[in-house]
C-alpha cells in the first residue's frame, strides 16, 4: 500500500469512488471534514455550492492515482 493512500481514511476512499463515478464531483456540506481533509492532501478540489453552506469537491489526478494505487494492492 503505497504511503498515499495510508493518508485516506475508509470514508475518504468511498467518497472519492463515489464522486469519480458521479461526474468527478461530490456535492456536500462545505465544512465536510473528510473532504477537506482531501483538498489539503491535494487529493481534491473544492469548489462553490449553491449556497455558502455547500460546495462540490472534485477529485484531482493525484487522489484518482492514489486510490488506483490502493486498488491494485488490495
Amino acid at each position: 500500500m503505497t504511503e498515499k493512500v495510508k493518508l485516506m481514511n475508509k470514508m475518504q476512499t468511498v467518497d472519492m469512488r463515489h464522486a469519480i463515478k458521479n461526474g468527478n464531483r461530490f456535492y456536500t456540506d462545505s465544512n465536510n471534514k473528510n473532504w477537506n481533509d482531501l483538498v489539503e492532501k491535494g487529493y481534491a478540489t473544492k469548489r462553490p455550492g449553491w449556497d455558502v453552506e455547500s460546495a462540490y469537491y472534485i477529485p484531482t489526478t493525484e487522489g484518482k492515482q492514489a486510490l488506483e494505487d490502493g486498488d491494485s494492492n488490495d
